[in-house]
């Protein structure tokens, strides 16, 4: 166990928390450790006893995504209860929350797309694969309930639907995303776009895969 491991979990928090905000808003590259350590309250020793550099604490924010990750939406909402659209729904849902709630976090982790930051999405791309294995195993125990179309491959309509929950979630955090958004959904600018009229958009494109019915579309104006 390191020093930082030692500290009581509320403190490790603010730390991961103040460096999170600092590299959502400024990148990694443009971060610095004096800013991070005064959002946090602490000196710029104390920090360096925790960790070795600035991409060692980066790597313990990544570390904090994933938990975030897993907890609220790989372990939680990828188990059929009663239907995958349902699964899919609250899954959705939960995006929206965790946008709301760890906002700084989704960022860092939306940013590991960008071209500079191969040294750490490369790193980090075995554990982020976890998604599409929770979403693969929900549409294969779909397809053994009858729920998808015969003939639809789950491989495939588990890719869609693990880049359909990226996009929304991409979508709760970039302009650039929340505009291609409105592009899909046809919505002019002007026009309200909430994350339920994005659910219901997904929700509807991905019935079409489906066998269950019964459910009603989701109206999206």
């Amino acid at each position: 166990m390191n020093t930082f491991q030692k500290l009581p979990r509320e403190k490790q928090l603010k730390i991961l928390d103040a460096a999170a905000e600092a590299f959502a808003s400024k990148g990694y590259y443009g971060s610095g450790i004096k800013d991070i350590c005064e959002r946090a309250n602490i000196s710029n020793g104390a920090l360096y006893k925790y960790f070795l550099n600035k991409e060692e604490l980066f790597i313990a924010v990544l570390d904090r995504c994933q938990q975030i990750m897993v907890e609220y939406l790989y372990e939680k909402h990828t188990k059929i209860e009663s239907s995958i659209l349902n699964a899919i729904e609250e899954y959705l849902k939960e995006i929206a929350e965790i946008c709301g709630k760890f906002p700084a976090y989704l960022t860092v982790y939306a940013n590991l797309g960008s071209p500079n930051m191969e040294m750490f999405s490369e790193r980090f791309s075995e554990r982020f694969k976890e998604s599409g294995k929770y979403i693969y195993e929900m549409v294969r125990e779909a397809k053994k309930r009858g729920e998808v179309i015969e003939g639809i491959d789950e491989r495939a309509l588990g890719f869609l639907i693990d880049n359909q929950f990226i996009l929304f979630l991409y979508s709760m955090l970039s302009d650039y995303h929340e505009k291609r958004f409105r592009s899909f959904m046809v919505i002019e600018d002007e026009v309200e776009l909430t994350s339920e009229k994005k659910i219901a958009f997904i929700m509807d494109s991905i019935r079409v895969f489906l066998n269950n019915k019964k459910e009603e579309s989701y109206p999206v104006t």
